[in-house]
């Protein structure tokens, strides 16, 4: 199938709602057998805006549809990055989830293309509000222009359509998993001009670990309005909160007090029931979509996001004494605050006629401004106890006292910036791809006491004038065939300043890439081959030819050198091979040079690859599609981990792979049950050395889906 849009629907690669008699061929036909789309058709690229096919991109990119999540059963952010070729997830604690591409952490996420990520407030993304997940790997200097090179994800949300729809799926799992999503599309005119959809998913689960449990709820509320025959407005709210209760802040010990294996259980925790890590995120937003004419379309999108979280933790320190159960002692930690973000992006989109060829282009100007509230609270630091027995520990403990003293801190960072992209068709088969960003960045600390006076500002940093290039080129070598390369920038400030006293520039990260995109099948397999090399210049490091603390406001001098490095390879081949067979194979491999300085306490394997596939049966078994993958990587390695006698050692953990499984039977085109099972084998694995934690045993779900 390939994409084509209507004026009103041009701008977000979303397709026109569906008519009563499309909705119908859901049902379970033989010949369809899959549900499936072929993305061949243009969609805004979410690091240039331009209408590109994913063959026509010169980065790499995925996308993870709502088939694909239904399919698979991922309600999270988290599941989803697993299943993308080239993503390394990983996590620090139960809160705090890791992701990298090609040796970089990724922080850039969007939600329909403006950036939403909050490291205090906003990380678990839940995806019933979302209609699809794009991700494009490789530096995103055009939309973004700060931050590293590792990718972009880009979370489009779901909108109301012209037609009434409905659905209602109730999951249930293990660890008392119990899951609701409700989808809501009314159209609120009889000609569905004015229209609305509302999404809520509230869930509640218990965990593998002791005492872990988390509530949660995501809600997405819209109204969308056709005025007249070429505007589109768009206002809705979302929000999403979760509320853990005992949840994993620290680490699980490797080793215990006599240099041998603690293999302590999974089931391992450090954190009495009366800890906690909220986290709550609202934003309200508005777009408004025009079509000027053929050719060109202006889209205006305003954000306004308020978040807040608040911690009370503990951590385990020390060895355990494998005889007694002893040896190790609680200790803990306070902290909370808000987050408000308020970002405008307005651009034109059209085509321009230049040498008897019409060219692609985009010219835009975005906006934001965050304001970091952090809250001081009376110390916690000399707050211990000492766990008498681990194996018989049943996670009681005396709660430390603290109070907000009244003192805080807020942070007000502001970026403006200018971009442009475009394609020129230089030629039938060539094209080349060129963008820039001009950005004006600026951060400040600004303290408070305890009566609410201003105190001082601290931590000033500027970067005016800076621009991040981007240029692309691809060949079509033949109609499902084309080459390409692409060389792509960002910087990232850095609050150092050398033996002079002067600041250090940004950090500069780039991404280089060249490779093959082709759709094979008629087209309904797409196979990728890329090459790349990933790095940061600039980077500050400690300049020891200076004394510490040797400049005038009592700081130490830093250098810069040539930081962390990457190059590698990424393939990948998805699709349907027939009626009835989707399968997918991506391989990666990632080699890195890290700076010595530039500790991310995580462990990257540096091969990955995955292996997917899905069945749907015909004849007496039309009504079940079955499917499973493979999620392999290699040794990962940690170095520098404490020991309790050898004070630091270089610890492995072998290849391992993961096995998970699916079914489902649709009892009719209306009624569906998907059974889903993660880590069949339940294999026991560290999911990370430097910051030692279990990943999850095998678990098991079962959701029922009805459409109205």
């Amino acid at each position: 199938a390939v994409f084509t849009f209507s004026p009103a629907w041009a701008q977000t690669g979303t397709a026109a709602p569906q008519t009563a008699e499309q909705a119908s061929s859901d049902a379970v036909q033989e010949p369809k057998s899959l549900d499936h789309i072929t993305i061949s058709g243009a969609r805004e690229s979410a690091s240039t805006r331009l209408p590109l096919t994913p063959r026509e991109n010169p980065q790499s990119t995925n996308t993870v549809d709502r088939a694909q999540m239904e399919r698979q059963s991922l309600t999270s952010i988290d599941a989803v990055l697993r299943n993308v070729t080239g993503i390394a997830v990983s996590f620090y604690d139960t809160q705090r989830p890791l992701y990298y591409a090609r040796g970089f952490q990724i922080t850039d996420f969007k939600v329909d293309g403006l950036p939403t990520y909050s490291g205090g407030t906003n990380q678990e993304y839940d995806t019933a509000l979302y209609e699809r997940i794009d991700v494009v790997r490789g530096a995103n200097g055009i939309l973004t222009a700060i931050g590293v090179p590792s990718a972009t994800v880009d979370m489009i949300r779901k909108r109301p359509q012209r037609e009434f729809a409905a659905s209602v799926a109730l999951t249930a799992g293990s660890w008392n998993l119990w899951r609701g999503e409700l989808d809501l599309n009314a159209p609120l005119t009889s000609d569905g001009s004015v229209r609305s959809r509302l999404v809520v998913a509230p869930q509640t689960k218990e965990s593998f670990r002791d005492r872990y449990q988390e509530d949660k709820t995501a809600l997405l509320a819209a109204i969308e309005a056709d005025l007249g025959n070429a505007t589109v407005a768009t206002v809705g709210f979302q929000r999403q909160r979760n509320v853990p209760e005992a949840p994993i802040w620290g680490t699980i010990p490797r080793f215990a007090a006599d240099g041998g294996l603690a293999n302590l259980p999974v089931s391992t925790s450090f954190s009495p029931s009366w800890t906690r890590w909220e986290r709550t995120s609202s934003t309200l937003y508005a777009n408004v979509d025009h079509q000027i004419n053929e050719d060109w379309s202006a889209k205006v999108s305003l954000n306004h996001t308020e978040g807040d979280s608040f911690r009370l933790a503990t951590y385990g320190s020390g060895y355990l004494n494998r005889s007694t159960g002893a040896g190790l002692t609680l200790r803990a930690a306070v902290s909370g605050g808000t987050e408000t973000q308020d970002t405008l992006d307005a651009y034109l989109s059209g085509k321009v006629q230049l040498g008897g060829r019409k060219h692609d282009l985009v010219v835009g100007v975005s906006a934001s401004r965050v304001e970091t509230h952090t809250d001081s609270y009376s110390s916690v630091a000399g707050w211990t106890y000492n766990i008498p027995n681990l194996y018989t520990w049943d996670g009681s403990a005396p709660a430390p006292t603290y109070r907000a003293t009244g003192a805080f801190s807020e942070q007000i960072t502001r970026q403006t910036g200018l971009y442009a992209s475009a394609r020129w068709r230089l030629s039938d088969p060539l094209s080349l791809l060129t963008g820039a960003r001009i950005t004006d960045w600026h951060r400040q600390t600004d303290a408070y006491n305890t009566s609410g006076a201003y105190t001082g500002t601290s931590a000033i940093q500027d970067e005016n004038r800076k621009i991040t290039p981007f240029l692309g080129v691809v060949y079509e070598l033949t109609p499902t065939l084309s080459a390409y390369a692409s060389h792509s920038r960002i910087f990232n400030p850095q609050n150092y300043k050398d033996v002079n006293n002067q600041p250090l520039s940004a950090v500069v990260g780039s991404n280089t890439e060249a490779g093959l995109k082709a759709e094979l099948l008629e087209r309904r397999v797409q196979a990728n081959l890329a090459l790349f090399q990933t790095k940061q210049n600039n980077y500050g490091v400690r300049d020891s030819s200076a004394p510490e603390a040797s400049l005038p406001d009592g700081t130490s001098a830093y250098k810069t050198v040539n930081g962390t490095r990457s190059h590698g390879f990424e393939i990948e081949v998805s699709g349907l091979i027939n009626r009835q067979w989707r399968a997918k194979a991506g391989f990666t491999r990632t080699m890195v040079t890290r700076a010595a300085t530039d500790l991310i306490y995580a462990n990257l394997p540096e091969y990955q690859l995955q292996l997917g596939s899905d069945y749907q049966f015909t004849g007496a078994l039309a009504p079940l599609s079955v499917g499973g993958d493979v999620q392999w990587q290699s040794k990962i390695v940690g170095y520098n981990i404490p020991h309790p006698t050898l004070s630091t050692v270089t610890v492995t953990e072998s290849p391992m792979a993961l096995v998970n499984l699916r079914a489902t039977w649709k009892f009719n085109p209306k009624l569906s049950a998907t059974l889903a099972i993660n880590n069949l084998s339940s294999k026991k694995y560290w999911a990370n050395l430097d910051y030692p934690n279990y990943g999850d045993p095998r678990n098991v779900s079962v959701t029922l889906r009805a459409k109205f």
